[in-house]
């Protein structure tokens, strides 16, 4: 499974933090329905249509969580000096009452979680390890740089993500004060 993944079209976005651009040293692609798009760090994912082997795997964990998700984000990490610092998933595009559930397969890697006013947790993302978060407003979780991690790292971070038009109702309901609609979720 991991050979197939690693032939994804994988990209180095240009992305924003803390107001300055770069380049991130992982690269990433997404898969998703039709029609959603999934905007971080000022970078607009667009995904690909599903692909039979990620459409296998998407079954596979959505069985595992009893969510469904609609998006997946791929990130590959092709050594230890790949990371991702302390962020939020809270962008307003992803639905909220759905976990993100994340999926590693290859080089074990830790994740550290943080949460203002406790202490920070580490934890193994062993290859095959299925995490599912929540309270994405809360806490950050990262993806530190390991040196002595040689072999490379997919990631694939399920979502639910809401349509476009979905999130121009949720606007107009909360700028112009419009009672709830029944909703499309």
């Amino acid at each position: 499974m991991f050979t197939k993944l690693s032939k994804c079209p994988f990209k180095q976005p240009i992305i924003k933090v803390w107001g300055k651009f770069y380049r991130p040293l992982r690269k990433s692609c997404s898969y998703g329905d039709m029609n959603l798009e999934y905007e971080y760090s000022g970078h607009c994912e667009l995904p690909l249509p599903w692909n039979g082997t990620v459409l296998k795997i998407k079954s596979d964990v959505e069985k595992k969580t009893g969510f469904e998700y609609n998006f997946v984000l791929l990130n590959f990490y092709e050594s230890g000096h790949a990371k991702i610092g302390a962020h939020k998933d809270d962008e307003p595009s992803l639905d909220q009452s759905v976990d993100i559930a994340t999926l590693s397969l290859g080089a074990c890697r830790d994740m550290i979680f943080s949460k203002k006013g406790c202490k920070s947790v580490r934890q193994e993302l062993e290859a095959g390890s299925l995490l599912l978060m929540h309270d994405q407003k809360e806490g950050t979780h990262a993806i530190p740089p390991q040196p002595c991690v040689k072999e490379p790292r997919i990631s694939l971070t399920f979502r639910r993500v809401w349509s476009s038009l979905q999130q121009s109702l949720d606007e107009m309901e909360r700028d112009y004060s419009i009672p709830p609609c029944k909703r499309l979720r």
